[in-house]
This record gives structure tokens, C-alpha cells and sequence, in this order.
């Protein structure tokens, strides 16, 4: 059986952790620890989360969720090598951390390492189109210094449709390639 990596990264609420259960069809392994700090949210990712997803009868995908601090960049590491794909998680209505964004890339290198990259922008439900297209200009931005060409397209981690859809579009991506 074919195996392959996503590789899902991004800020703290970006909905990780969340995508990871959605997508598993085993019970995922969650590395989820109470904050000792205010994040915004009372527990945080504090190692990788795992779960796992059949494609094809020949194919498993196996999911990871990284924290995105770079005081976690040992875990990067681990999980970049052979990517089939790298999804970033972007959260609406706070303000991105493009530093951030800016390390993430330069170390997991999707352009280098020809990796297919996502973007997926979450929490945007009752987002204002306009802010959400300058949000994405924002983002392409910060792609396009780094030579990385990825769409940028709302998701909710919380579905199972739209987690599917963003599967279903890595495929499409990786196919072209």
C-alpha cells in the first residue's frame, strides 16, 4: 500500500487539532495540553496529532497536525520529509502572524521541495467578502515572496464535506503536477 503525508500547519485556533478528527477514519492520537497561557482557547497542541485516511484501495493517507510555533520546529522536521501535500490553516478575524507565516514557509519550503500547497482560511463563516479578500491578497503576498503558488479557499474544519473538498483538491493538484 501506498502511503503519503499531509502535513497540516498553522497559528494556535486555526483549527488543526479539528481537522485532524474530521478527516481520521481512526481514532486520531491528539497531543492536546491545557494552556499556560491565554491563547484564546483553554487546550493547545503540544505535539502532532495523527490520524489516518484510506484514499484508494492502494492508498493511505496519513494525516499530521504541527504545531505552529517555532519552538516546535523539532517536529517540523519530523514531518517534513516526502509531503504529498502541506495545508496551512489561516484564521479569520484575527490578525495573521506573517512572521510566522514567513518561518513556516521558509522551513517546510513547499517550492523547493515541490510540495502541493493549500491554503485554507477557517472560522469565516460570517466573514465580510471584502475583509476576506484582503486578507487573501494579504496571504498571496506573503506566497509570492517565497515563489509558492497555492490557492487560497475558505474551510471548516468541522465538516466532513469540506474536509473532503480540500482532499479532493490536493488530488486535483497533485494530478496536474
Amino acid at each position: 500500500m501506498d502511503y503519503q503525508k499531509l502535513a497540516i500547519i498553522g497559528e494556535v485556533g486555526a483549527g488543526k487539532t479539528r481537522l485532524v478528527k474530521t478527516l481520521s477514519e481512526i481514532s486520531p492520537l491528539e497531543t492536546e495540553a491545557k494552556s499556560s497561557i491565554d491563547i484564546g482557547k483553554e487546550y493547545t497542541t503540544v505535539g502532532i496529532d495523527y490520524g489516518r485516511i484510506t484514499l484508494a484501495d492502494d492508498m493511505a493517507l496519513g494525516i499530521y497536525g504541527v504545531p505552529g510555533q517555532e519552538r516546535y520546529s523539532f517536529l517540523w522536521e519530523f514531518v517534513n520529509r516526502s509531503l504529498w501535500g502541506l495545508l496551512i490553516l489561516i484564521r479569520y478575524g484575527d490578525i495573521p502572524d506573517y512572521n510566522n507565516l514567513d518561518k513556516l514557509l521558509t522551513f517546510f519550503a513547499p517550492e523547493k521541495n515541490q510540495t502541493t500547497c493549500i491554503v485554507g482560511v477557517t472560522h469565516c463563516e460570517d466573514a465580510d467578502p471584502a475583509s476576506l479578500a484582503a486578507l487573501g491578497q494579504e496571504v498571496r503576498a506573503v506566497l509570492m515572496h517565497h515563489n509558492v503558488v497555492a490557492p487560497i479557499i475558505n474551510a471548516d474544519p468541522r465538516s466532513r464535506e469540506s474536509a473532503i473538498g480540500l482532499l479532493q483538491l490536493f488530488n486535483t493538484l497533485n494530478n496536474e503536477q
